[in-house]
């Protein structure tokens, strides 16, 4: 655990709900900063409710909510925060396929052990089309294995 200048603790692990995780928030903010490159938070936020527009009739995400998970993703080291005057510009700190490892690792760690761990390993040093969307189904399926 390391700590931020304001004494909050993170973890430098990210991993599933409960285990060093990262929301879907957290997660629909990386899809978009990957896609863009450098973005502000307003530039995520549109975004967002574009995506929100087509899908929901209300329950918008509010831009506070974004601009508070864009800076908990920088004190983790998610995503890097550059100041330029007044307005912050993010860009990812890691990219997809060193995320995806990294919670699919955390999560073979805690729920797996042996011979079924060095086998999910071993799988993800031969994958090279990793999907976020693969992924999540992943952790979904070992989530119910692990109740």
């Amino acid at each position: 655990m390391k700590k931020n200048s304001k004494n909050k603790k993170y973890s430098s692990e990210i991993g599933i709900g409960g285990l060093n995780s990262i929301s879907s928030l957290e997660a629909g903010i990386m899809k978009i900063v990957w896609e863009k490159g450098e973005v502000t938070v307003r530039e995520v936020h549109e975004a967002m409710l574009r995506e929100e527009v087509g899908t929901r009739e209300s329950g918008f995400t509010p831009y506070t909510t974004v601009m508070s998970t864009m800076t908990t993703l920088a004190d983790k080291e998610i995503l890097k925060q550059n100041r330029i005057g007044k307005t912050y510009i993010y860009s990812a700190a890691v990219d997809k396929e060193q995320l995806s490892r990294s919670i699919i690792e955390t999560v073979a760690d805690t729920l797996l052990e042996g011979a079924s761990r060095e086998l999910i390993f071993k799988f993800l040093s031969d994958s090279e089309n990793l999907s976020t969307e693969g992924i999540e189904k992943l952790i979904k399926k070992l989530d119910k294995f692990k109740k």
